[in-house]
């Protein structure tokens, strides 16, 4: 009884010291946005839109399928958190497995998941890691494209989908 009173308290002193290590995720990612930004590397809206069109730049998108789903930015392309590694493979890597593209704007919705998946991109290798929020674009009257559709109604229509932008920006 004596041990399992020793082995219990150690182990709950143990689990404390750790506990105090801790980073929380909100604080981590503010700190690291605040990082980012102190060095240049928050892009502007007018870098994500110059990135769009150049070829030695990927806007890449952090965020879940639903969120993608709802509104992306055009020309953006969708790696996810789950495995993004393997997704910018296909985006940044031509057929010889040389970059072709050396530089990334990482986007979710304010930037948040970017900070964090951008520190493993720099460690891969990018030359230039940016991070970005989408609510930006969308709250500076930019358009997204959604991926939702109603399918067909009950008369045959289809619904058409383009640009959408934010009620603020309706005139």
């Amino acid at each position: 009884m004596k041990l399992g009173k020793v082995l219990l308290t150690a182990g709950f002193l143990a689990s404390t010291m750790f506990a105090a290590d801790f980073v929380n995720y909100h604080n981590l990612t503010t700190k690291l946005k605040e990082e980012a930004k102190k060095d240049g590397l928050y892009a502007t809206t007018q870098e994500v839109k110059d990135a769009l069109t150049k070829s030695d730049w990927a806007v890449v998108d952090v965020r879940t399928m639903e969120e993608w789903s709802a509104a992306a930015i055009k020309g953006s392309q969708r790696v996810g958190r789950e495995a993004p590694e393997k997704a910018l493979e296909n985006i940044v890597l031509d057929d010889n497995e040389k970059f072709v593209k050396t530089n990334l704007i990482v986007v979710c919705n304010t930037a948040a998941r970017a900070s964090l998946e951008a520190q493993a991109f720099r460690q891969m290798g990018f030359n230039t890691v940016k991070i970005y929020g989408i609510n930006k674009w969308i709250d500076e009257c930019n358009p997204v494209v959604t991926k939702y559709t109603s399918g067909e109604d009950k008369e045959g229509t289809k619904t058409k989908f383009g640009n959408y932008y934010a009620e603020h920006c309706k005139k």
